[in-house]
């Protein structure tokens, strides 16, 4: 008994003083601890997509010190032209690769016409405004970027509290794995942090085919709206969501220009609305998208979300790229509904790119690599 309570003081001493060394000074890179949501650290997926052959076989996943994709954030980091782009699952880049999600397509466009850009991937799947609140409160706004872009409103839609995707996250010891485990003590124990670290980088997850899987759309159910109907939907969301939605928008950009950031709204492109798909043939409009809405209805409800972000960013002075309308509806770019094909981030990449480049150059005039550059 002495001895195993030597054993059990002697681990207790070894801890503490690993813990009081890490506090001081921890080599497995930067880290920031939110107060309400952990993120994914130094965390690595390999996907298996074999039946889906649009999407690339293999897929990588890698989250960095700060649980972003994207290069580590630099030691001069302050001193950098430091964009961050936020959203769900449009955003992370379900289905791809990290370099093929369309906010790091953008970066490497940037960097074309700016010097010491660096960006990060901040989308998180499911994410509405609620969970951007969060994470801009907890994590953004302590790395402080020059900008950040906000693809919002899809998963805002018909929602009046933090939902489960948002919640997700959120602080706190679980059980239901090792790594949520570890994920909640990491708040506390800069030790628990380490071993979570370690097991990630030696022991990868790979996985086989998961979450959002390519859609066969001619095999897509149809459905018809009556009248009446769509126009109690649309009553619904205007007289119960759209305030709320505008009120949480409004917010996020004003704790962005408090910390002098410069918030650039993006609009929400989805594949189905009141049109044909020149790929496949299929009307667009009739598609099945949710309980009671079909692809028309679908899209005229998100384009009431799409217009508060248009008149927020009017409003409040701040750039809006109105994706929603540029990008075409056309399943060469989406697998699914809602989520982009290597050829859909690139495309959408493109479209920020064009809206953005002139912006940056604008406000931030020392990060343009060449004047002839800039203004082609």
């Amino acid at each position: 008994m002495k001895n195993l309570l030597l054993v059990f003081l002697s681990l207790i001493l070894a801890l503490a003083a690993v813990e009081g060394v890490l506090r001081i000074y921890n080599p497995l890179g930067f880290r920031i601890k939110g107060n309400k949501i952990i993120l994914p650290i130094h965390k690595d997926e390999v996907i298996h997509y074999d039946r889906s052959p649009r999407l690339d076989k293999v897929v990588r996943i890698h989250r960095n010190s700060l649980g972003f994709k994207g290069e580590e954030p630099p030691a001069d980091f302050a001193r950098r032209l430091t964009i961050l782009a936020v959203g769900g699952s449009t955003t992370e880049g379900v289905g791809l690769n990290d370099d093929k999600t369309w906010p790091l397509v953008l970066e490497a466009k940037l960097r074309h016409n700016f010097s010491q850009v660096w960006l990060n991937n901040a989308g998180l799947s499911g994410h509405s405004t609620f969970g951007h609140l969060i994470l801009m409160q907890d994590y953004v706004r302590r790395i402080n970027p020059k900008v950040v872009l906000f693809l919002i409103g899809l998963n805002d839609l018909g929602i009046e509290a933090v939902n489960d995707f948002d919640s997700r996250m959120t602080r706190g010891v679980n059980y239901r794995s090792l790594d949520a485990f570890l994920g909640g003590l990491a708040i506390h124990s800069e030790v628990a942090a380490a071993v979570l670290n370690l097991k990630r980088y030696f022991f990868p997850k790979v996985v086989p085919q998961v979450g959002k899987e390519e859609v066969n759309f001619q095999n897509v159910p149809r459905l018809e709206v009556p009248a009446e109907d769509k126009a109690a939907i649309k009553r619904l969301y205007r007289d119960k969501y759209l305030g709320p939605y505008e009120l949480r928008l409004n917010n996020l950009l004003e704790m962005a220009l408090s910390h002098g950031i410069v918030p650039v709204l993006i609009t929400q492109p989805v594949l189905y609305g009141n049109q044909i798909d020149p790929r496949t043939g299929v009307d667009l409009g009739k598609l099945h998208v949710t309980r009671d809405m079909n692809g028309e209805l679908a899209w005229e409800v998100l384009e009431l979300y799409n217009d508060i972000t248009r008149k927020a960013g009017k409003e409040k002075g701040v750039p809006v790229i109105d994706l929603a309308r540029k990008m075409p509806k056309n399943s060469v770019y989406y697998f699914d509904l809602t989520h982009f094909t290597n050829e859909g981030a690139e495309k959408a990449a493109g479209i920020v790119y064009e809206e953005l480049q002139p912006c940056l150059a604008r406000k931030f005039p020392g990060y343009v690599a060449t004047a002839g550059r800039a203004s082609q």
